[in-house]
């Protein structure tokens, strides 16, 4: 199915009454129509807006929560009984999501069918003030939120939140009036958070969360607010409209089998921006790859900002991509490794700035005359064993998912090739790393055509791939490729090598790694020496960067991507980080700086180091794409560095340069480079 042009698409034919009707329906009820008046006040406008975080906790202890799959509230003798659970919820209603004066705020859950409490049951509201719920990593698939205090949060009872259970449109809800908490943090922080709880003795009930949920049965709060000016309630209007007309799009089209359309502008003019958490069965264009019939239906995070003038609204939408029965079966995978072309451009500009000084990588030696198949459930461990004792060999993964709890002891002369990277499928569900070796020094490995996945919201620690040599001198690894692979989903790196000398990259996506925090990236190199990366897609890091490069030398990066990051895009630095090459990379729409080359040291990166043996020298940009981004770049004293035939067009600045110099040749800038000689005068970054 040929892809259709985004570029002015717009969802047409459905309004915002499609996703709330049975929310905002009935005679006690606000009025969906902004144009509605209030008495003596001028007009107002009504929206619905959903959590930013739900979960429930039990008992009286302090507990590190994430997204729940459903709300429990239950009262077991009061609220700091051991066995009683109460439900917490947080709301952004900051000027940006509700631009004027609340009138009314109203929280409603919905019981799931399995709740056991009856129409009747009395539950009450109450706010948890924000320095006791704590929002960490909420940028996370599943955000952290952290409970504290001796028992439960501290709650204050909100007057006018003790309502029953209640039939309403053939569901049973609850919904508390919290207008008081509301408007304050309309005009405070904006974090709005609740707590729900029933003080019916030994009542317990069970609310739908906003886990993936789509519909009328996730949380919501129903605001009625008075915009500050005409253009506010227009904007706040139009964003919410084009946001339910999102959500029901996605909603009527159910399981998506072709590609989809994914609009960059809505009905009524917001602007959208869509964000897949999963690349490789839907992308942010809409690009649908199903799964084969080996592996189960994608499950599917689609996140959307809607934008319209002073209104941000962001959402969490869910979409299912069925797997294909009849998908043909895919040519086996070539065990052997495809050669790697360096542009030549880049060989001839290596030649002329730094002559015979650079090496370059050196590829792994295989052994392919044996071969041990693994089907799903077999021990891939055993073979990797077997060939290794033979002398070396290829370890050959069917199609299927293979799942994993322990972590795999990679052994020297090994291949471990898959079906392809969307047919055969580790699922890791252990702790440490998934691919990790407990040799001294090991060497000439090959991993190819093939998917490692970590579990999205385990804090675990777990890192994708891992390979140490024992010792920055006499004990690197040596010769180590990945081809053809995607890491994904793992709370600590997705790729990281350190004291290893000749690594190939080839097609390598590592992508949605490093949600445990902000060290954590989806590839980092460390004390490594010659590395060859081609074709590489390190996008979307949840908290980290997309690739570090840490007292790296002899660095050929061509055709890498990145795209999306809370933070920076590339970091280099450390003692002799030297020989870089960036070809063809391009970086967008991160959220600090796009190439963070600085002479901080990496163990101590909060004070600053005033020596450039800690910043990257001899570095190389060529043909590269710096756009959209906070910064293009900030570099503290990086020496001898060239920049050629590349852009910079990004937000706040173009680039930031602490007593480094660059040459540049053919380089385009939004905004000029800006040159400091004190590092106090660098603006915060």
């Amino acid at each position: 199915m040929k892809h259709a042009t985004l570029s002015r698409t717009v969802i047409g034919g459905l309004s915002v009454a499609a996703l709330g009707a049975g929310l905002l329906a009935g005679p006690a009820r606000a009025s969906a129509d902004p144009s509605q008046k209030a008495p003596g006040n001028g007009p107002t406008a009504t929206m619905v807006v959903h959590p930013v975080i739900d979960t429930d906790t039990v008992g009286a202890s302090s507990q590190q929560r994430t997204w729940a799959s459903t709300l429990g509230v239950r009262n077991a003798g009061g609220i700091d009984a051991p066995d009683s659970q109460a439900s917490y919820l947080q709301f952004d209603v900051s000027p940006a999501v509700v631009p004027g004066t609340i009138v009314s705020a109203r929280v409603v859950l919905t019981a799931t069918p399995d709740s056991a409490a009856p129409v009747g049951t009395q539950l009450t509201s109450a706010f948890v003030s924000n320095d006791t719920w704590n929002g960490e990593q909420v940028t996370r698939y599943d955000p952290i939120f952290t409970l504290t205090g001796a028992t439960k949060p501290a709650a204050t009872d909100i007057a006018g939140s003790t309502a029953p259970l209640r039939t309403d449109h053939g569901a049973v809800r609850y919904e508390g009036d919290v207008t008081p908490a509301a408007r304050t943090e309309n005009t405070g922080d904006g974090r709005l958070s609740l707590r729900v709880w029933t003080t019916d003795q030994n009542a317990a009930a069970r609310f739908h969360s906003d886990d993936h949920s789509i519909g009328d049965n996730r949380p919501a709060l129903l605001i009625t607010f008075r915009p500050t000016t005409d253009r506010d309630r227009t904007n706040a209007a139009d964003a919410a409209k084009d946001l339910a007309d999102a959500r029901e799009y996605l909603r009527r089209l159910g399981p998506v089998k072709h590609d989809i359309t994914l609009p960059s502008v809505g009905r009524h003019g917001s602007r959208l921006r869509w964000s897949s958490l999963d690349d490789q069965n839907l992308d942010d264009r809409g690009k649908v790859t199903r799964p084969t019939a080996d592996l189960p239906d994608a499950d599917i995070a689609l996140d959307i900002k809607v934008t319209d003038g002073s209104v941000t609204l962001r959402d969490r939408l869910q979409v299912v991509v069925p797997k294909d029965p009849g998908a043909k079966p895919a040519a086996p995978v070539d065990a052997a490794l495809r050669p790697v072309a360096v542009e030549r451009e880049v060989t001839d500009l290596i030649s002329r700035t730094w002559g015979t000084t650079f090496t370059p990588v050196t590829p792994p030696t295989q052994v392919l005359s044996r071969e041990i198949p693994v089907a799903p459930g077999q021990s891939v461990q055993a073979a990797i064993d077997d060939v290794a004792a033979a002398g070396g060999g290829v370890v050959r993964l069917g199609p299927g998912v293979h799942p994993l709890t322990t972590p795999l002891n990679m052994r020297s002369t090994v291949t471990l090739v898959g079906a392809g990277q969307n047919r055969t499928v580790i699922q890791y569900t252990g702790t440490g790393s998934a691919i990790t070796t407990t040799l001294k020094q090991l060497q000439d490995v090959v991993m190819k055509g093939f998917t490692l996945e970590g579990v999205k919201g385990d804090l675990g620690g777990a890192i994708g791939i891992y390979f140490a040599g024992a010792d920055p001198e006499s004990a690197h690894h040596h010769r180590i490729a990945l081809q053809d692979v995607t890491v994904k989903n793992f709370p600590g790196h997705g790729v990281h090598m350190k004291r290893t000398t000749d690594i190939i990259t080839d097609h390598l996506t590592s992508m949605y790694n490093g949600e445990a925090n902000s060290l954590f990236h989806n590839s980092y190199w460390l004390f490594d020496n010659r590395i060859l990366q081609s074709d590489t897609q390190l996008s979307k890091p949840v908290l980290g960067k997309g690739a570090k490069y840490t007292s790296t030398s002899d660095v050929i990066t061509q055709r890498m991507t990145i795209h999306q990051a809370v933070g920076n895009g590339i970091q280099a630095d450390g003692s002799n980080d030297v020989r870089i090459f960036f070809q063809k990379v391009n970086i967008s729409d991160v959220g600090k700086t796009a190439l963070w080359m600085i002479c901080e040291i990496f163990s101590n990166p909060n004070q600053y180091t005033e020596d450039s043996t800690y910043a990257p020298d001899h570095v190389i940009i060529n043909r590269s794409s710096f756009v959209g981004n906070l910064r293009g770049g900030v570099w503290k004293i990086a020496q001898d560095v060239l920049v050629r035939d590349s852009v910079f067009d990004n937000i706040q600045d173009d680039l930031i340069l602490m007593k480094s110099y660059p040459e540049f040749e053919n380089v385009k800038f939004k905004q000029a480079p800006e040159y400091f000689t004190d590092n106090s005068q660098v603006p915060a970054l």
